[in-house]
């Protein structure tokens, strides 16, 4: 470490100078490939299980009967060859681990030349499995590039390519295909069961690469790396939520959803069926009645404004026994009582402010309408009004009515739906030019995020490589004491502190190696000998002799270490008691020493909080404390909770004096996975919280995750879970 704090070439790096032996070498890789083939393996397990009910879900819902025979024979196949599966997996992962820990490629997938069928399938596999390397790459870069550094290291390789890495992407892909290729009910088969997949690994992975680099931040392998800016916008993209059976999401899968919702809708409406039933002729892209769709423009023009948020009222759902509605066929009067129910459950959505949702309520005639035009609006994820209303709502999580950023927002979705009611006839082009002018509102809300995504990360990595350097301190201390139960209580507690923040400081700034760290650390070593029994005149006389060469150490220690005048004074006067016990112990024998500390009892962590400042940002720190002396049970044993929040996810903070916080996951540590949620317009614009501090708030309740599924996902679930419901489903 220079001067600066910068991170040095790993050459010059002090745990490189030591160079590891290859067998330590050997041993450290040994055991990444063992913890990594554990945590895959058991999370494989956990895919398939999830993976089957999602193929039987995909295959219940298409109407396509191809596509409904693949998922289910993917589905039995993959329970019917799971251990074949497993298997597979374990073994090629190792082989292929091993591969690139000898510095062999991994072969890209044969290819029968002679059959033209066979070679396109192997290729359009190989493409696919490529993509999915490339998309989890990118999903995991932050934490793969720590990784990156600190394998090189083992493989002494410093300029190790993404793709060697033995547990990058493109290994773990190349043994889920192989696992993958023990199903024999053809390629379309596979690769369903392998999109399947795909749509779990990506959490799962970035959970291993962070705690793969934690586990040799524990053994010293490089616990001091930068991390490297991501490829993307700072604050990255909200992830994609998880496929939801009955939502469309599925590509291979075109779902109608509105025949859906109708068909659960008749069954639980009977009088309304019978109505449906008789209009089930009328085709559906069939236009309403024009007069119709010219009175609810009519309606829609004269509304109200926004008015009071505590007085959402449905309006649509008296639009049936108008003149006009009550000549509607049956499949548009079944259109009116599906969009009456979706805006129900938004007005429900606990998610959004209620004074969006009061302009949200002024969309209900145009939805309507766009509904009644268009019934792609229900299945259609890309759908202008659709995304328009997503977007509105997903602009709003973070909303502080009382900022000026909070109030910029309200201002635009307010524009919005004033340019909807006021220009919308029949013309859908409307609601995507409407869709990019959000879009453009956000973009430039996010480039203000990652301006505070990038001082924050600073200041968590600069105290990250105080805590680090702590760490290494605390380490040396206590491996001296385990092995000396009769050092005096008040020298203990003076080298788990001061000495500690001593070590520290000098760890920081000059390293390891350096010439003030041995001083420390032999200075500490003459310490403890000096309080030992001295029962030789040899011993006795040696520890005259060294005594004014050790005070003097002891007070530059107790300088770097910023201890006070007062309690320097303090323990210099005992530690002279201290020495006259250690000769009489030496004189008397050994029932003089005093008898060891017990065990630490394991105490209750608490939650301690801090606002760090950051030039004109304010960065919250919430971390999970242990009185020092005590125990604490690993975090998942005590609050049942782990905590794998991918970048993306919003998170509520409840706040004792203020009102709850709401921002989003923006960043993760590679070193400590230590998490940053960011939101601009916030009086606290970041919170830095440790994941075991975010389980603990999580049991207390003090913090929730917020569903990032899209509104209408969420409504349209939620819909599809009631009216199931009713039937008993």
């Amino acid at each position: 470490m220079s001067q600066n704090g910068n991170v040095v070439p790993l050459n010059n790096h002090p745990r490189a100078r030591a160079h590891l032996t290859p067998q330590e070498s050997a041993g450290v890789l040994k055991g990444c490939r063992e913890f990594a083939l554990d945590r895959m393996t058991s999370a494989l397990a956990g895919m398939l299980d999830r993976v089957e009910d999602e193929l039987f879900e995909l295959a219940d819902k298409t109407i396509d009967r191809d596509a409904q025979n693949v998922y289910l024979d993917a589905r039995s196949q993959a329970r019917t060859r799971r251990e074949a599966i497993e298997s597979t997996f374990r073994q090629h992962f190792v082989e292929f681990f091993n591969r690139k820990v000898a510095g062999d490629a991994v072969a890209p997938p044969a290819q029968d030349a002679e059959l033209s069928l066979v070679a396109h399938e192997a290729l359009e596999e190989a493409l696919a499995v490529s993509a999915m390397s490339s998309k989890l790459q990118s999903a995991c870069e932050t934490e793969l590039f720590a990784l990156g550094q600190r394998m090189g290291f083992l493989l002494e390789r410093p300029e190790l390519e993404d793709d060697a890495n033995p547990v990058s992407p493109a290994t773990i892909c190349a043994a889920l295909k192989d696992a993958c290729d023990q199903i024999q009910a053809g390629f379309k088969v596979r690769m369903a069961l392998l999109h399947q997949l795909e749509h779990h690994t990506e959490g799962v992975l970035q959970l291993v690469y962070r705690d793969l680099n934690a586990h040799l931040v524990e053994r010293r392998i490089l616990p001091e790396v930068r991390a490297r800016a991501r490829r993307s916008p700072a604050t990255g993209e909200p992830r994609k939520p998880a496929a939801v059976p009955g939502a469309g999401n599925h590509p291979s899968a075109p779902e109608d959803l509105f025949g859906t919702l109708a068909g659960l809708l008749r069954a639980t409406e009977p009088r309304v069926g019978a109505a449906a039933a008789a209009g089930n002729a009328q085709a559906t892209g069939s236009a309403p009645q024009a007069d119709f769709v010219a009175e609810l423009t009519r309606i829609h023009r004269q509304a109200a404004p926004a008015g009071d948020a505590g007085a959402l009222v449905n309006v649509i759902k008296d639009l049936k026994n108008a003149p006009q509605g009550a000549a509607l066929g049956g499949l548009d009067a079944m259109t009116i009582d599906i969009v009456a129910m979706l805006f129900d459950f938004v007005f429900e959505d606990r998610h959004i402010p209620s004074s969006v949702k009061a302009l949200l309520a002024r969309l209900q005639i145009p939805t309507l309408k766009v509904a009644l035009l268009d019934k792609t609006f229900f299945s259609s994820k890309s759908h202008p009004a659709r995304r328009l209303i997503d977007l509105l709502a997903e602009a709003s999580i973070g909303l502080d009515d009382g900022g000026e950023r909070g109030q910029a927002t309200l201002a635009l979705i307010e524009n919005v739906v004033d340019g909807i009611l006021h220009d919308f006839e029949t013309d859908l082009a409307l609601f995507g030019a409407m869709v990019a002018r959000v879009e453009a509102f956000m973009e430039e809300q996010g480039r203000a995020e990652a301006e505070i995504v990038q001082r924050s990360t600073r200041l968590i990595e600069a105290r990250e490589r105080e805590e680090i350097a702590r760490v290494i301190g605390q380490e040396e201390v206590a491996r001296r004491l385990q092995v000396r139960v009769w050092v005096p209580a008040v020298v203990r507690e003076m080298l788990l502190d001061s000495w500690v923040g001593a070590l520290a400081s000098v760890q920081l700034a000059e390293g390891e190696g350096s010439p003030a760290w041995q001083a420390l650390i032999r200075t500490m070593d003459d310490l403890l000998w000096s309080v030992e029994p001295k029962s030789s005149p040899e011993d006795r006389k040696r520890m005259v002799g060294m005594l004014p060469g050790m005070l003097r150490e002891l007070h530059q220690g107790f300088a770097r270490g910023a201890m006070t005048d007062a309690r320097r004074d303090a323990f210099l006067g005992t530690l002279v008691d201290c020495h006259a016990m250690a000769v009489k112990a030496g004189l008397r024998g050994m029932a003089a020493v005093p008898v060891p500390a017990t065990p630490p009892a394991v105490v209750a962590p608490t939650l301690e909080r801090e606002i760090l400042p950051a030039g004109d940002l304010q960065v919250e720190e919430i971390r999970l404390r242990v009185p020092r002396g005590g125990a604490v049970r690993n975090v998942f044993t005590r609050t049942g909770i782990w905590t794998n929040l991918q970048r993306g996810t919003w998170v509520e903070f409840e706040r004792a004096a203020a009102a709850p916080l709401r921002a989003r996951l923006t960043w993760i540590s590679p070193n400590k996975g230590v998490y940053l949620f960011t939101n601009p317009s916030a009086g606290v614009n970041a919170v830095s919280i440790s994941p075991d501090a975010l389980a603990e708030q999580l049991r207390l309740g003090e913090a929730r995750v917020i569903d990032g599924a899209p509104l209408v996902d969420r409504a349209v679930d939620s819909m599809l879970d009631a009216l199931r419901k009713s039937q008993g489903r």
